[in-house]
């Protein structure tokens, strides 16, 4: 597969008008995690917009402390640094912000539907195509920096006998075809331009909505206080999901791991 190389990044930069977005790229064949990296660079200042790519991490990492493998040149493994005027609370519209523009990015490159899965996974047909991690730091009431890290399955081709085809795809899988990662990137941060700036408006969190299928079904919800079966209602307007149990109460989930049961079937 191959390496992206940053005059590669450069110039389908300049194919795209991205605003803040990627002006400043720090590209390395090989890092142990990309959000360590531009968080090493938010601590120094480095200005909004600040992008770390690479072809391969050797410790990156996804929700719940998983680990995020894939083989070098495959994947469009990115962090980039965000300093929004939001508090705390409202970290996750940051998430939300950069799975629409990721979404969108994917859909023109392939025109495959793109789908979300709460909290902040990007899925076709069903599979995992991209995960999205969110890292933080709070100065007073406001958010001082947020490092949004991606992973995006690009080339990859998952084998039969691979446990992850059953659960993971890739833009290749879907299309039949490679793709430029950095022509993904790129338009990824032109969409991310367009977003950003929404990201304490409603509809945000409309759009996002649009793109979840769990909504209306029936799911079980794993969380750090246990499993959760139920209903997911809505996404309220700090990106977390509302749950309705078996036994009619309903919960504000923040984080957790989900999966639809059933297609709930609306009564007669």
């Amino acid at each position: 597969m191959e390496s992206l190389s940053l005059p590669q990044i450069k110039a389908a930069m300049a194919n795209f008008n991205a605003g803040p977005f990627g002006i400043i790229v720090h590209y390395y064949p090989q890092v142990k995690s990309t959000n360590d990296v531009a968080r090493e660079l938010a601590e120094k200042d480095a200005p909004e917009g600040t992008l770390v790519v690479t072809d391969m991490q050797t410790r990156g990492r996804g929700r719940l402390a998983r680990q995020w493998i894939a083989p070098p040149g495959s994947s469009l493994l990115m962090s980039i640094i965000l300093r929004p005027n939001l508090p705390p609370t409202h970290a996750h519209r940051l998430v939300i912000a950069c799975g629409l523009a990721l979404a969108e990015a994917c859909e023109a490159v392939t025109g495959v539907r793109v789908a979300g899965k709460w909290p902040n996974d990007l899925q076709v047909g069903g599979k995992k195509v991209a995960g999205i991690l969110a890292e933080s730091a709070i100065e007073g009431e406001q958010l001082a920096w947020v490092i949004i890290g991606a992973g995006l399955n690009v080339n990859q081709v998952f084998e039969p006998d691979d446990p992850l085809a059953k659960t993971a795809t890739s833009l290749r899988m879907e299309t039949g075809r490679s793709h430029d990662r950095a022509s993904v990137l790129a338009q990824t941060m032109t969409r991310l331009r367009d977003w950003y700036p929404l990201v304490d408006q409603k509809m945000l969190i409309t759009a996002w909505r649009t793109r979840c299928p769990m909504l209306g079904q029936s799911v079980q919800a794993e969380t750090s206080d246990g499993v959760l079966v139920g209903v997911a209602e809505d996404i309220d307007e700090t990106g977390a999901l509302l749950l309705r149990d078996t036994e009619g109460q309903r919960h504000c989930l923040t984080h957790g791991d989900t999966t639809i049961l059933a297609q709930c079937v609306p009564e007669q």
